[in-house]
């Protein structure tokens, strides 16, 4: 494994990297331990070799960019999604030629489709998970953490190529490219910069419209102090304590101490504020309070949702036959979809984007005549 923070050795490094046929990549951020979190190390794996890279001491990575973007050469990353965003905003990054082990062995019908799975399953490894939140923006880096950070992309050209090869043997290697072809056109974008983020904390749409404003304000609140710092949200406080605090509206700071999750820290730093807080929200008009989410489309239209359960009946039986997890065959989102068009003709499918090519071609004459029916 070789650790490279200094430009020549990347310089030199990437010269390799340019001439090989294929390269393993992967990422670590410090999202668990900031708000602004970045780009701590870009792993990579080709010819045998390990190369860590250190983005934290002020590497020109330009150089990486054309090898990202060569449709020549191959890469290969495990669950994808997240290092591309993240590639994508803080250099600019953009990649073509890509390989996801974790979506192959998603559309392999593997029950486990994490890399510490897949390289017990393939390679028999056991693979040290106490690393897993690690503070990837630490320096120096201790051994331990450097050796997990390259285990991450050590076996994945050999991985890729296995999966590949029970793919072809399936005829579903050509479903494969159609995945990480659309892998490839992600690009970072800013999430939760709406007003409306708040919504998103699982449970508070259970929640009376009091209670709702409540977790707004909470919600704008806690962002607020993990940007002054510098902290991830759930460590300033966590979502249950906030649909807690939310349920109880407490208005004294024995009250607030009773709820879970909130800690003497709290109580020090930022008891007061809550209870400001909490105390505004009790004092609030009813034309003050925010309307509760509205039900979704086929929780209001009972025929819609029937049609849903139909689509969803011929989706099942065919993940069944092909033994695929059935949320990758077809989204409820595309069964939605389909339920709302009602099409015709299986031609009608391609106006839903989300829907792949290989979907259509396995259910589209199904879904076609159960919209029918």
């Amino acid at each position: 494994m070789k650790w490279i923070a200094a430009q020549q050795s990347l310089d030199e490094a990437l010269a390799g990297v340019k001439a090989a046929p294929v390269v393993a990549i992967d990422t670590e951020a410090d999202s668990l331990h900031s708000y602004f979190d970045k780009v701590c190390l870009i792993q990579m794996s080709v010819d045998g070799e390990d190369l860590i890279l250190d983005p934290l001491a002020k590497l020109d990575l330009r150089g990486l960019g054309p090898v990202l973007a060569d449709p020549s050469v191959r890469k290969i990353f495990h669950g994808a999604d997240y290092d591309l965003r993240i590639l994508n905003r803080d250099f600019d990054f953009e990649v073509r030629n890509l390989v996801d082990t974790m979506v192959s062995a998603q559309l392999l019908g593997y029950e486990a489709v994490g890399l510490a799975a897949l390289l017990k399953r393939h390679f028999g490894l056991e693979l040290d998970k106490t690393h897993q939140r690690a503070d990837w923006s630490r320096r120096p880096l201790p051994a331990a953490l450097l050796e997990y950070a390259a285990t991450d992309t050590r076996h994945l050209i050999e991985l890729a190529s296995r999966l590949e090869q029970e793919l072809r043997a399936l005829g579903r290697w050509e479903w494969a490219l159609e995945e990480f072809s659309r892998l490839e056109a992600i690009r970072f974008a800013p999430s939760d910069t709406d007003s409306e983020s708040w919504r998103r904390i699982k449970g508070s749409g259970r929640l009376e419209r009091r209670p709702l404003a409540a977790v707004q304000r909470l919600h704008a609140w806690r962002d607020g102090i993990a940007r002054e710092l510098d902290r991830p949200p759930f460590k300033v406080l966590n979502n249950e304590s906030i649909l807690a605090i939310a349920a109880a509206l407490p208005r004294t700071t024995d009250a607030l101490r009773q709820i879970k999750g909130i800690s003497a820290w709290h109580l020090r730093n930022w008891g007061s504020e809550l209870l400001a807080i909490t105390g505004e929200v009790a004092e609030l008009r009813e034309e003050e309070l925010p309307e509760k989410t509205p039900a979704k489309p086929w929780q209001r239209d009972k025929s819609l949702e029937r049609r849903i359960d139909k689509l969803k009946a011929v989706r099942d039986r065919f993940a069944a036959e092909l033994h695929i997890d059935a949320s990758i065959l077809a989204p409820r989102h595309i069964l939605t979809a389909v339920a709302e068009m009602r099409p015709a003709a299986a031609a009608e499918l391609e106006a839903i984007p989300a829907m792949r090519r290989w979907q259509r071609e396995l259910l589209a004459t199904e879904l076609v005549r159960v919209s029918a029916s």
